[in-house]
């Protein structure tokens, strides 16, 4: 039982020794919170970018507008001569657009049709001759 107090007393006198050294000054510690948001903040924007993207081109993989656009890239037809040649396939009420390159007739009535409701400035006739040479020369 002396033992048993003397080693209660002991401990006791050392736990005093350590609270008298113990320091209530608070120490800066880093606030992982706000990391922890900021990095799910940019896992979800990062999923939501990576989602639209992969649903824009599902979507465009096999539609007119992208065999349009692939036919004028084989072509070598700048954006200006695609942007005509797209008002030309509206004006004309082509279904397909890629209409305009299967032929050189299928081209030509179209335009014929779409000069009826458009009106073409010089800069553009000279844009389509270019574009027509292309595709049929």
């Amino acid at each position: 039982m002396a033992n048993l107090t003397s080693f209660l007393l002991f401990a006791e006198t050392r736990m005093s020794d350590v609270n008298l050294h113990y320091k209530e000054t608070a120490t800066a510690t880093s606030d992982s919170s706000l990391w922890m948001l900021i990095t799910a903040a940019i896992v979800i924007v990062s999923s939501l970018v990576a989602w639209q993207i992969q649903r824009r081109v599902a979507r465009n993989a096999h539609s007119s507008v992208s065999l349009f656009s692939d036919l004028c890239y084989a072509h070598r037809i700048n954006g200006k001569g695609c942007k005509l040649l797209q008002a030309i396939a509206d004006e004309a009420s082509l279904q397909q657009p890629a209409m305009l390159f299967l032929a050189d007739h299928h081209f030509d009535s179209a335009l014929a049709t779409a000069k009826q409701t458009m009106t073409l400035k010089p800069d553009q006739l000279a844009t389509i001759a270019m574009v027509r040479r292309r595709m049929f020369s």
